[in-house]
């Protein structure tokens, strides 16, 4: 290698944490140790990523202007790098000294950060800048690591719990709107088909071929109704959430507040209390037990009970079905009993006539009937010759007719 290649990597070995594992210039490497070298250094290379990357953020949070001039020399560096590698380890030294980084290794400075553990912190960070630019100088251990570590971890997971609730308020409030903007679509299809349906299909005028005013006037009259009942609807809904708004939110100031006078002594006397109740839960479980017992048997009773209502109610609803066949049967008979009374009454009156008659009438002699017999039978006779008679003299008279006619008819 190169005079200026064994320089650079002798400042780097000073810095490094493993420089055993790098071997000398005069030794020469295999393909596989090369690899792994290259392989352990890239793996290097990350972990400092990690380490400068925290530090530097622990840096920024504790004391921001310890920063100052540290991204121009790491530019300025890297721009120098191309150009002369040698220079690197004495660059970094003056524009360390020219941009203040001599503060980092200052007592003095860190008197000046704001607790203990700030300056305990920015110590360590100073430790680990003069480590990795100078070669020189105190190096952190694995409990100061882990502790900004750990540090930099809780800051990290409490700006994701805050923005995971920012997202999940951002959220809601954009799922709000487009339940908003989904009701407000579906309102504007349903308008658009009344609209359709009310005015340009059922309110053209074929004679006049046009829509008439009175038939978008009213339309626009019951819309606007609708509206103002829906928004009537959404006021009070509006203010019977704000009601329970304004409610939960002075529970929770009320919690807030007690959660902040609460003392130890609070909540041993919430224990002893909520033991008393157990006590009392249990004691009215037990008590809850025998009342369902007593049910059970008050139910079974009542079943009983129920089941002989029943039977008397049935054997009720007999006797009154009953009861009605008889008053209807009664009405019927007392119809049948007035018509048969009328019919006995007219009998008996026929029976008085007729015993009236009887009373009366006399039974004529038999000799009489005889003669008035012989009698009806001569007229009978004398009757028919009559009519014999003129029957006769009714054909001659048609007899003499005839002749007439044809003497008539001669002449």
């Amino acid at each position: 290698m190169s005079q200026p290649g064994q320089g650079h990597r002798s400042s780097i070995s000073q810095n490094s944490r493993s420089a055993s594992q790098f071997p000398n210039d005069s030794e020469e490497l295999t393909d596989t140790e090369l690899v792994k070298q290259v392989n352990d250094l890239k793996h290097q290379i990350k972990i400092l990523n990690l380490e400068n990357e925290i530090i530097e953020r622990t840096i920024m949070r504790l004391e921001p202007a310890l920063m100052h001039g540290v991204q121009q020399a790491l530019e300025y560096a890297t721009k120098l790098q191309s150009s002369s590698s040698l220079n690197v380890g004495s660059f970094l030294k003056s524009q360390t000294s020219r941009f203040g980084f001599d503060s980092l290794m200052s007592p003095s400075r860190m008197l000046t950060s704001p607790s203990k553990i700030s300056t305990r912190r920015v110590e360590s960070s100073a430790k680990i800048g003069g480590t990795v630019i100078f070669g020189s100088g105190p190096r952190i251990n694995v409990l100061e690591r882990s502790e900004l570590v750990i540090t930099e971890m809780e800051i990290l997971i409490d700006f994701l719990e805050k923005v995971r609730s920012k997202a999940a308020k951002q959220h809601a409030l954009l799922k709000a709107q487009l339940e908003e903007i989904g009701v407000r679509v579906v309102d504007i299809e349903k308008a658009t088909e009344m609209f359709n349906q009310q005015v340009i299909i059922e309110g053209w005028d074929k004679i006049a071929q046009r829509i008439p005013a009175e038939i978008w006037i009213r339309f626009m009259t019951e819309w606007v109704k609708m509206a103002d009942s829906k928004i009537g609807k959404l006021r009070l809904r509006t203010s019977t959430l704000n009601t329970q708004y304004g409610k939960l939110k002075g529970q929770i100031k009320v919690k807030a507040e007690l959660s902040e006078s609460l003392r130890p002594v609070d909540f041993d006397k919430l224990k002893i209390e909520n033991d008393e109740c157990t006590k009392i839960i249990d004691q009215k479980i037990q008590q809850l037990g025998e009342l369902k017992k007593m049910t059970g048997d008050a139910n079974l009773t009542l079943a009983v009970h129920k089941k002989a209502l029943m039977e008397q109610n049935t054997y009720l609803n007999d006797v009154l079905k009953t009861i009605k066949t008889k008053i209807k049967q009664t009405a019927e008979l007392d119809k049948e009993k007035n018509v048969i009374q009328i019919q006995a009454d007219s009998l008996a009156q026929k029976l008085e006539d007729v015993r009236k008659v009887r009373q009366a009438y006399e039974v004529p002699d038999i000799m009489d009937y005889v003669q008035v017999k012989a009698e009806v039978t001569d007229l009978k006779h004398s009757v028919k010759l009559l009519e014999n008679r003129v029957h006769i003299q009714q054909i001659a008279l048609t007899s003499l007719n005839k002749k007439l006619q044809t003497m008539f008819l001669n002449n």
